[in-house]
């Protein structure tokens, strides 16, 4: 199982059987031996202890789920075809441990509850969830400083009304104004009209409470077993955060461009920011909105990146992507063309793209002073020196010096400066924009149509207001996506 390339089958529980009740002789071959006449076996293990006996329990996983249906089936009606495991050995399909029917989910009595508003009190939180039973501990969770964490915990007496409670409260839709409870939206009401009004519409989220490891182990399970999904449109990654940023204070600046669900900066574990954080929006709208207009927005003295967040293992193959493109501009002969495979940045709104994705054509920097630098080099002259006579030697001819052709990057770098200083007079004051049409001008047209091009001003002129045209519209693009 471990040297199968695909591990979707050993980390999904499809297939695998459960087998207890094992004889004490019983050995992973056996089980193999045994569960093979039904199909292809892909692992099988007996569970034991540190001194190698049998726990006299183990599992069997089917290459096929429909032979593990097979077998499961014939331990039921066929107990022949088992006898070499034991007599009492029983079979079943294996379910994972966080959704076996545990003691916990048959006399839970606690309750957590969140999208609530900052000003949801523990006394509110307790008139709204008595109607279902007796409460023994409701609490709204408040940060060091004493401000609300947006969710908390409500404790019943019996198992019987907190199930109630869950069962009615779950994603039923209150609204909110000034992070305030006003009450239930009632059937019938406008969802779109109320947040014209002003009001903040959440549904509630009611769940029983789990510890934090059980917590974790529920949601890596299921990121493995359901693997990678799309990102969220709704939740912002924003980084750069100065060290005093806080919870609130993130919050306050986010708030106007819409409905937050959440908003959180990430910390170590002494209390210290790790310097990003996340805030999840109610609207995919009200995400891209916060996006483009506080991208690069100086908040506490630095200035903010703000992306849609992504899964690791997504980021890390955008990035993988990303750089395997090395030619971003194809060109087809001397004409421009739409590229096979768009730059990524043409997929952001203006300004939002990754720095490493903007190739700039920068300008050489010439060093000062240089006839300055020139003189101090020199000399000074000496006087002659009397030379003793000498028999006079034959002049040789001097062979002229053979000419050395230029590298193509040396030769690129020469082309490319003339190309700068012909777009500064066409674009007076926007020297981003010289250096961005010069390198795609370098990068996408062929160096023998480039010593052409320096040497023809029109069609020289043509191609830099081909590529000019080309960059606006590719903005225009990622604007409006």
């Amino acid at each position: 199982m471990w040297s199968c390339r695909d591990p979707s089958q050993r980390k999904s529980s499809e297939g695998n059987l459960y087998v207890k009740y094992l004889d004490k002789s019983v050995t992973l071959v056996d089980l193999n031996d045994v569960f093979s006449h039904f199909g292809t076996v892909s692992s099988s293990k007996v569970q034991t202890k540190d001194d190698g006996s049998s726990l006299c329990y183990g599992f069997v996983q089917f290459a096929k789920v429909e032979d593990s249906v097979k077998a499961l089936e014939a331990s039921k009606t066929d107990r022949d075809q088992f006898k070499r495991l034991g007599e009492k050995f029983t079979c079943e399909k294996f379910i994972p441990k966080h959704l076996r029917a545990s003691n916990a989910n048959n006399t839970y009595t606690n309750l957590y509850v969140k999208n609530i508003g900052a000003k949801f009190t523990t006394d509110d939180l307790k008139k709204m969830f008595e109607v279902f039973g007796e409460i023994t501990s409701p609490v709204i969770m408040s940060d060091d400083a004493g401000n609300s964490r947006r969710f908390g915990f409500v404790n019943f007496k019996d198992h019987e009304a907190a199930v109630k409670a869950q069962e009615a409260m779950d994603k039923k839709p209150y609204k909110w104004k000034d992070d305030a409870l006003v009450g239930p939206v009632e059937e019938g009401e406008d969802v779109e009209q109320l947040k014209k009004d002003g009001y903040t519409v959440l549904n509630l989220y009611v769940a029983r409470a789990q510890k934090k490891p059980e917590h974790e182990a529920t949601v890596k399970y299921e990121r493995n077993l359901h693997g990678t999904t799309p990102a969220a449109k709704t939740n912002v990654y924003i980084r750069n955060l100065a060290d005093s940023v806080t919870d609130a204070d993130l919050r306050a600046l986010l708030t106007p461009f819409g409905d937050i669900k959440s908003c959180i900066v990430m910390r170590y574990p002494n209390g210290s920011s790790k310097g990003f954080g996340f805030c999840d929006f109610a609207t995919s709208d009200s995400a891209t909105q916060a996006i483009q207009k506080t991208m690069n927005q100086l908040f506490q003295g630095k200035p903010l990146y703000l992306a849609l967040a992504q899964k690791k293992g997504d980021r890390r193959a955008m990035l993988e992507s990303q750089h395997s493109q090395q030619r971003f501009f194809p060109v087809m002969g001397s004409v421009y063309r739409q590229p096979m495979y768009p730059p990524p940045f043409f997929n952001f709104p203006p300004g939002m793209y990754p720095a490493y994705t903007q190739r700039m054509y920068r300008q050489p920097q010439y060093t000062r002073n240089f006839q300055h630098r020139q003189t101090q080099n020199r000399r000074p002259a000496s006087k002659p020196q009397p030379q003793p006579a000498q028999q006079q030697q034959p002049i040789q001819p001097v062979q002229p010096a053979q000419p050395v052709a230029p590298s193509p990057e040396a030769e690129k770098q020469r082309i490319g400066e003339t190309i700068y200083s012909r777009m500064m007079p066409m674009f007076p004051g926007d020297q981003n924009l010289w250096g961005k049409l010069t390198g795609m001008l370098l990068e996408s047209i062929d160096l023998a149509v480039l010593r052409s091009l320096i040497s023809d001003e029109a069609a020289l002129t043509e191609k830099i207001n081909q590529a000019k045209d080309y960059y606006d519209k590719h903005m225009q693009e990622g604007a409006a996506n």
